[in-house]
């Protein structure tokens, strides 16, 4: 009988010493994967943010009232969601309600700083401006030195329309955490939106290793082409087709080859591109605006107003890109609205959009005005301006492919007129009734020198505006 109490004794010893020593490396597993969950999210990238999704997981699966693995996961998901278009706010969501994150009590001021942070986020992602900037604020007044609140509330600054108010909170942001690559890039993405392409590029370059961030990368790329810049050798890097490419990224990759594609010449490809950038591109106002306004620009000013609707939604009145893009679906639509920009566009897209409004608002006179403001080298790095330089020049002649180029024939239409020769405008504009931004210029130009010539415009000849512009103010003069 000894001899078995000493077996049980000794088996109720082994035990307990092995439950202990799972449990000691339990916790110390768990120390660890904290550890490297709060230094992936202080990093923020998108390869960082992935791994502290997993990592968040992980913590939360093992202990679904852990508060602060609750908080983390949910700001993560948040910021891939707000920052990438992934599909993971409903999730935030999940993690904050099972913890009960928010919630005063067990939880210090960091863990619900940061659970606000998150909140605030998802709601930016809703659409709530006002209630993303008010449970942001709520966030930093709880955490002042923690980065997070700080970012949540740029973020949502920015989308209500107060840049200058987002550049403080962002900047706060770095200086509580230097290493945090989002609040960096957020802060370049706002001063872009300033029209400070010099400076966002500045603060690109300053990240070191971690301006191969997907997001970094696309907001070089922008900077670079406003610029004058060659683009970036790591666009190719982070464009390439892979599974895992966030919407986001994908549709920013094909509006850089769009823009390019459309300075070059190569309208076709260019309009291919920015259509399919429209059928994918998230929730996200700025790259909404920014695909609204390369449609509009190629004449698919149907599908612009409907992404322009969308942003609508997200974004408060007045953010730069939304400007931008209200400004070229009325153009498209055959009105003449005011710049869009207040000094010198820098944005090549921008650039554009200036001639063009200029021409519309007054005349030829107009034109040479906005190609003045712009200066000889924006016009020479884009084919388009290169087009409408011919109608202040008075150049004449058909070049080879002249019949191709919807917009190289409006041009030519409108010279004909000009010079009083309406049988060749006539000629010329039946060649530029779609496919361009002034299509619909083109179409009550082209009505109005039949007019003229005592002719109506065959019904067929219009088909193609009224598919993709059929709120074309000149469809409803005929």
């Amino acid at each position: 009988m000894r001899g078995a109490a000493w077996v049980v004794a000794i088996s109720l010893v082994a035990g307990a010493a092995v439950y202990l020593l799972v449990a000691r490396r339990g916790r110390d597993d768990g120390r660890r994967l904290r550890a490297d969950l709060a230094s992936a999210l202080e990093r923020g990238t998108f390869a960082d943010l992935g791994r502290a999704q997993a990592l968040g997981r992980r913590l939360v699966v093992s202990n679904a009232r852990d508060r602060q693995a609750a908080a983390e996961l949910a700001f993560t998901d948040a910021m891939l969601a707000v920052d990438f278009g992934l599909e993971t706010a409903r999730e935030a969501d999940e993690a904050l309600a099972g913890a009960r994150a928010e919630e005063t009590g067990a939880a210090d001021d960091a863990t619900i700083g940061l659970a606000l942070a998150a909140r605030a986020l998802t709601r930016l992602r809703a659409g709530d401006l006002a209630g993303a900037v008010k449970t942001a604020a709520s966030a930093v007044a709880l955490a002042p030195d923690l980065p997070y609140p700080l970012y949540a509330l740029g973020r949502a600054r920015a989308r209500a329309g107060d840049l200058a108010g987002a550049e403080r909170a962002l900047e706060a942001a770095i200086v509580e955490a230097p290493g945090f690559a989002a609040a960096r890039v957020a802060w370049a993405e706002a001063r872009l939106d300033l029209g400070d392409a010099k400076n966002a590029r500045a603060g690109l370059t300053a990240l070191g290793p971690s301006a191969r961030d997907a997001r970094a990368v696309l907001l070089m790329d922008e900077a670079e082409a406003a610029l004058g810049l060659p683009p970036a050798g790591a666009l190719d890097t982070i464009c390439r087709p892979e599974r895992w490419t966030p919407p986001a990224v994908v549709t920013g990759c094909i509006l850089s080859r769009a823009g390019r594609a459309r300075r070059a010449g190569a309208r076709a490809d260019a309009r291919t591109q920015a259509e399919a950038a429209g059928r994918i591109v998230p929730d996200e106002p700025r790259l909404l605006a920014r695909a609204a306004l390369a449609l509009a620009q190629l004449g698919a000013v149907d599908q612009g107003a409907a992404l322009l609707a969308r942003a609508r939604r997200l974004v408060a009145p007045g953010l730069l890109p939304l400007v931008r893009a209200e400004a070229a679906v009325a153009l498209g639509r055959g009105r003449s609205p005011a710049p869009a920009d207040a000094g010198r566009p820098l944005d090549p897209e921008a650039r554009l959009l200036a001639a063009r409004i200029g021409l519309a608002s007054g005349g030829v006179t107009g034109l040479e005005a906005a190609l003045t403001a712009l200066g000889p080298a924006a016009r020479d790095a884009d084919a388009d301006l290169r087009t409408l330089a011919r109608l202040v020049s008075r150049q004449h002649g058909e070049p080879e492919g002249a019949d191709r180029d919807p917009l190289r024939a409006y041009v030519d239409g409108l010279a004909a007129d000009l010079a009083g020769d309406p049988g060749r405008a006539v000629d010329r504009l039946r060649h530029a009734l779609s496919g361009h931004g002034d299509a619909c210029r083109a179409a009550g130009e082209y009505v109005g020198a039949l007019r003229t010539l005592k002719q109506r415009p065959a019904a067929d000849l219009l088909a193609p505006l009224r598919r993709e512009n059929s709120g074309c103010i000149n469809l409803l003069r005929r």
